[in-house]
């Protein structure tokens, strides 16, 4: 004999399944990554070139995207060890710069097994005055998953927050005063004039005494060719600067020198 289900047998099983349904679309949702190998940056360090010109010469130069994904592909194989046990292991970071004071992420991670593509959006500006790289977070996707980027930074802070770093809701305050007041940069009076994120790149200017030592090699440079110099003076200028660069390049701008 058949037993007929009662009509709250089939309310609370046709919500067993809607609610198992819900469930499971976000988590697929989550799980598709529609950027995965889409990105691809050989590691390079020409990044610290570009900025070992600028603290030489007290220049402003843009990294641009591809230098600066370049740097970040070398850094991310540099500490990758470090990052073993933690609970999201970060497979990539590529980066781009749509627009002036925006940054846009794409970082896949391992997380329990798993592979997610996390993207976001963030505006970054730098705080001169005090030293401070100011973030504020925008955007969050896990995969095709929006969600918001207070509950994505309290998963990803879960522990607790690196050193020198502050945050509040969705905002991240990054001081790097320690690192500006540190001895080497007293030494060598390494000062940050500008970091500032344009499209497609980011505006970075520095000095130090290096700077100051360039001009001056770049003036007894001409007074050593004015000597013997028949030309026009312009050319004079033009060749002492080129010299005084090829100093940089073989010597004091080198990084690794």
């Amino acid at each position: 004999m058949r037993r007929s289900i009662p009509r709250w047998g089939l309310i609370t099983l046709g919500a067993v399944v809607v609610l198992g349904i819900a469930a499971f679309i976000p988590y697929r949702l989550m799980l598709t990554d529609n950027l995965a190998g889409k990105y691809n940056s050989a590691p390079s360090q020409e990044l610290l070139r570009s900025a070992a010109a600028s603290i030489v010469t007290g220049e402003p130069v843009i990294f641009t995207e591809k230098e600066i994904n370049a740097y970040a592909a070398y850094h991310l194989e540099d500490i990758q060890n470090a990052l073993s046990k933690a609970e999201f292991q970060p497979n990539q970071m590529y980066l781009t710069f749509p627009e002036e004071d925006t940054v846009t992420a794409y970082t896949p991670v391992t997380w329990r097994g798993k592979n997610l593509g996390v993207t976001s959006q963030s505006r970054v500006v730098y705080d001169a005055a005090n030293g401070r790289l100011n973030i504020e977070v925008l955007q969050v996707r896990l995969g095709r998953l929006s969600v918001s980027p207070k509950f994505a930074l309290n998963r990803l802070f879960a522990k607790e927050l690196p050193s020198g770093v502050t945050r509040e809701d969705n905002r991240i305050t990054v001081d790097i005063k320690p690192y500006l007041e540190s001895e080497k940069a007293v030494y060598s009076g390494f000062s940050l004039k500008q970091f500032q994120v344009r499209k497609n790149g980011v505006l970075f200017q520095a000095s130090s005494t290096l700077s100051e030592k360039g001009g001056k090699i770049k003036e007894q440079l001409k007074d050593w060719l004015g000597e013997t110099f028949t030309g026009d003076p312009g050319d004079l200028d033009d060749l002492a600067g080129q010299l005084q660069d090829y100093l940089k390049k073989s010597g004091i701008g080198r990084k690794n020198a």
